[in-house]
């Protein structure tokens, strides 16, 4: 149940500081899931919900910093060519 509470853990942290593009977090957190990838411990299927909800939560997270990142690429480009015209 240990590992699974600490990855429960993590992805709460780690939607958090995308969430505010806390870079430094998010590079502590990789350091973090990768230790635990290789602990090669097993989960306990009695935790698994609470896992899938907060992978959900943070694919959530990761596409509206995708959409956000699009429109920001769109503004930029639309703003260079505006530069440009002048």
């Amino acid at each position: 149940m240990v590992i699974d509470r600490t990855l429960v853990d993590i992805l709460d942290e780690t939607a958090e500081a995308l969430s505010t593009l806390d870079l430094e977090k998010l590079n502590a957190l990789e350091q973090r899931i990768l230790l635990l990838a290789e602990s090669n411990r097993k989960f306990a299927s009695d935790g698994i919900d609470m896992v899938l909800q907060k992978k959900r939560r943070l694919e959530i997270v990761l596409q509206n910093c995708q959409i956000n990142l699009d429109a920001l690429s769109r503004l930029h480009a639309r703003n260079m060519r505006n530069q440009w015209a002048q």
